[in-house]
Formats: structure tokens, sequence, C-alpha cells
């Protein structure tokens, strides 16, 4: 799928920086018309909201975190070292003297 010269993971990818405003401007682009987003559709029945979580999204959590915390981190279900050394990579290229940490939680086997 193709869209003014974009692919689809391109535009994916550039989505992940946007605030909800800049995406409706996007869609628009694309001729979708307007789009209704409703903020609590996304939420479980406890009020949290539902994420696929993954690197890139512990990456900018803790990005987002590092100005108001010594230390930043991100839990797995699973120790993978490359997992961590791309989570280090992610932090360490925008705020390299973060300390950071990777933890296993036994809650999420």
């Amino acid at each position: 799928m193709r869209s003014e010269g974009k692919e689809a993971a391109q535009r994916l990818k550039d989505s992940r920086e946007m605030t909800m405003n800049k995406m409706r401007d996007a869609a628009a682009g694309l001729s979708l018309g307007d789009l209704f987003f409703a903020w609590d559709a996304a939420r479980s029945v406890e009020g949290y909201y539902r994420i696929k979580g993954c690197t890139e999204v512990g990456a900018k959590q803790a990005l987002a975190r590092s100005p108001y915390a010594d230390t930043v981190g991100m839990e797995t279900g699973k120790l993978i070292l490359s997992q961590a050394r791309q989570f280090s990579a992610e932090v360490e290229a925008a705020v390299p003297h973060q300390m950071l940490a990777y933890n296993q939680c036994p809650s999420f086997n």
C-alpha cells in the first residue's frame, strides 16, 4: 500500500512521533475524512490503557521520564540481551548520561 510515495511502514513509523492532532491532519491528507477517536474506548475495565509493549515503547517511556528521574528503566517478561542493548542504545543516543535499569518481572510470566 502506497500513499503519496510513502510506504505504510514509514507512515506508521512517522505516526509514533505525532500528537493526536497531527495524526488527524495526516489522515485528512490521505482523504480519510474526519476521524473519531474515543480515549475511553482504549481503556481496560480497570481503567488502564491497553498497549502492545515493545522495546521501542519502553525506550520512549524512559526518554519521557528522563528529565525527572535519576534512573530510567524497562521491565520485561524475559531477559533478552539484544533487547537490553536496543533499549540502552536508544536511550543513550538521546540522553547520554542517564542511568539505566533493565529488569525481568516475574509477574509477566
